[in-house]
């Protein structure tokens, strides 16, 4: 049985042009307070999702500016994926880097969901700030959410 009539896909970007600038259009500043953000939404209808994958893909430009920090900084982030407002993959992203320096890094984070239900399937994705001894702030700039429908 393969998975080949027919795909959609569906997707949502946002492009930043500072990734370092808070006050940049589209640009979500993580805090350090544990709260979470979700920065990217599809909507996916599924009408039989035995015959139904949906090929999840990410992309999100994380921008810290430790310019007054300490020496070295390392910080780390967690990227969760959620169908429904429940947790279908996590994947936590740790970076070490020297002060003084612009970091920039493109987790790409792809999943496919074999399970999705009748209906219309509301897929997130959400970042958190884990732990960090860096001084500065930590952006989501650039990033998209894209979901690729196959059925049979």
């Amino acid at each position: 049985m393969g998975l080949k009539k027919e795909s959609i896909v569906i997707a949502q970007t946002f492009s930043v042009l500072d990734p370092y600038d808070p006050e940049a259009e589209n640009i979500i500043v993580l805090l350090n307070n544990g709260d979470f953000a979700i920065v990217a939404t599809v909507d996916v209808c599924v009408k039989d999702p035995q015959k139904t994958q949906v090929c999840i893909d990410s992309m999100v430009q994380i921008a810290v500016n430790n310019d007054d920090g300490p020496p070295s900084v390392t910080f780390e982030v967690t990227y969760e994926l959620l169908r429904n407002g429940t947790i279908i993959a996590t994947i936590n992203d740790e970076m070490d880097y020297e002060a003084g320096d612009r970091h920039t890094n493109f987790p790409n984070f792809p999943l496919v969901d074999n399970n999705p239900s009748t209906g219309i399937n509301t897929y997130e994705l959400r970042i958190t700030r884990v732990s960090t001894n860096a001084q500065g702030d930590i952006f989501v700039a650039s990033r998209s959410l894209k979901a690729t429908v196959f059925t049979e």
